[in-house]
């Protein structure tokens, strides 16, 4: 039962690397591996499950990356720098899965996630508040409003780097690893800026002083 599901998975997965997520389809899948349409429902649902199989494993190769990236790293800046060149460099090495998650027609809103993929991208878009919040100068409490600004920009200028490289290969960049440089550095700065722009001095620190 196991080996087969995982045969699934290996044939959708290659499916939507060499066609395209559109390509799939729980037909095609079937008929790939010579059983029953019925076969392929009592293990996903409808196409949405099967696609939020493969992107869960996607996210959670991700996080593990990302925390690994950052295991060795001392202080706040150095582990957002080595978050935001990990998270370049994944989706750099996994260019058809950036444009299934992120670029396909199937891709959705946040509202519109499955069930089984919301904790593992939860607990991604978690590991991003976390670092970016750390980067706050020490004593001070950043809003919320301002973390998620942060955040926002984050992503803003990542995905605009990874849409130009994976999504507009026709576009000739002069000097790629200098742009991604360029990125994973202003967007620490940003945060280290931003947070420090927007904070207060904490209750303790407040209380101290007095």
């Amino acid at each position: 039962m196991a080996a087969l599901k995982r045969e699934m998975m290996e044939r959708a997965r290659k499916i939507y690397r060499e066609e395209g997520v559109e390509a799939l389809s729980m037909r095609r899948l079937a008929n790939e591996l010579g059983i029953s349409t019925m076969a392929i429902y009592s293990y996903f649902a409808n196409k949405q499950a099967l696609l939020d199989g493969l992107w869960i494993e996607i996210f959670e190769a991700l996080t593990e990356k990302l925390l690994d990236a950052s295991s060795e790293q001392r202080g706040p800046r150095k582990v957002l720098e080595a978050h935001v060149r990990q998270s370049l460099e994944f989706w750099e090495s996994h260019p058809e899965q950036f444009r299934m998650i992120y670029m396909s027609q199937s891709t959705g809103s946040l509202a519109e996630i499955g069930e089984s993929q919301r904790p593992v991208y939860n607990r991604l878009l978690r590991l991003i508040r976390e670092r970016v919040a750390a980067c706050a100068p020490d004593g001070a409490e950043p809003d919320e409003a301002a973390i998620r600004l942060q955040c926002d920009l984050l992503a803003a200028k990542t995905m605009g780097f990874l849409s130009l490289v994976v999504g507009l290969q026709r576009y000739p960049l002069h000097d790629r690893e200098a742009l991604r440089e360029h990125i994973v550095h202003e967007v620490v700065r940003d945060a280290v800026e931003g947070l420090s722009a927007a904070s207060s001095p904490s209750t303790s620190s407040a209380t101290a002083a007095t």
